[in-house]
């Protein structure tokens, strides 16, 4: 599990039109179908619409445990975790497509429309033939100044890497000049900080180096995640 395989499972998730929603039904099988993807905020949340007096919305009231499933062209996805049936008004009228008219004819206040809202607990993958498994809480963890992701970062083992936190700055190959300077600055990462990215964390994290991100960006969402839900 690294930034690059999260951002690649964050860019499939967001760029689905449709996932396999399975909850738990009256004789505790799971039961699966396609639902339309409405908002997601990558690997991390999802939110979906359904009829408050439909299968989905009765069985999750009486157990939330759902996974779902994201799938494009053999690339996989699939999340583990928490729902909740919202009837309130503001997220309904918020989340509201023209094309819901032809399930709720009353519009956004249809007393029988509803917002599926879903949370991710853990994840499992394959994207680019490369699998993982890992939790959100993993994910959350602020394991480095830069967003990568340190804890199963292969030099931890062969080069008896400690990572830029615990080292003060000076990981296995010296001083990294972005850890150092988000220190100096009282910063637990870079993401606290307003000038976030600047020009050396976006080299870094952008450029076109053996080194960095790819797809590029992808420890910038990490910290932008961390800043956002720590």
């Amino acid at each position: 599990m690294n930034s690059n395989i999260i951002e690649k499972a964050n860019i499939l998730v967001n760029s689905s039109d449709t996932a396999y929603m399975a909850v738990i039904d009256e004789n505790n099988y799971p039961s699966a179908s396609t639902i339309s993807s409405i908002k997601t905020d990558g690997i991390f949340e999802g939110y979906f619409s359904t009829g408050i007096d439909a299968n989905k919305a009765k069985r999750i009231l009486k157990n939330n445990k759902v996974s779902l499933c994201y799938n494009i062209e053999g690339d996989n996805v699939t999340l583990v975790g928490e729902a909740q049936i919202l009837t309130d008004k503001d997220i309904k009228h918020a989340l509201w497509q023209d094309w819901f008219i032809n399930h709720f004819p009353l519009g956004k206040d249809d007393p029988t429309y509803c917002i599926i809202k879903f949370t991710t607990k853990r994840v499992s993958l394959w994207i680019d033939r490369e699998c993982s498994e890992f939790t959100i809480d993993e994910v959350l963890h602020i394991q480095s100044a830069c967003g990568l992701l340190c804890d199963r970062c292969e030099y931890k083992k062969t080069h008896g890497c400690e990572g830029c936190i615990e080292t003060k700055g000076h990981p296995f190959y010296g001083e990294c000049s972005i850890a150092v300077c988000c220190q100096e600055k009282g910063y637990e990462h870079c993401g606290e900080c307003s000038q976030m990215p600047c020009e050396k964390l976006h080299e870094y994290s952008c450029g076109d180096s053996e080194h960095c991100d790819k797809p590029k960006g992808a420890r910038l969402n990490i910290l932008r995640c961390w800043a956002k839900r720590i």
